[in-house]
């Protein structure tokens, strides 16, 4: 219940970070062209069961999601 409530509670996204995240997502493949601009912070709410390795990821090819 924490973690569901806790990106209603972060500050509001500056410029400079909301630029940021969309570099990383165009570079990515995620930006939609219709939202040239990502104006929400990038929040994930991993299960309580998840392990050090599977929070921290892995892969050949890692992604934002």
């Amino acid at each position: 219940m924490l973690a569901k409530s806790l990106p209603s509670i972060l500050p509001d996204i500056t410029f400079e970070e909301a630029l940021e995240i969309t570099k990383i997502n165009s570079v990515v493949g995620l930006l939609s062209e219709e939202n040239a601009l990502v104006k929400i912070r990038p929040f994930r709410s991993p299960h309580h069961t998840i392990t050090s390795t599977s929070l921290v990821g892995g892969g050949k090819t890692p992604k934002p999601r």
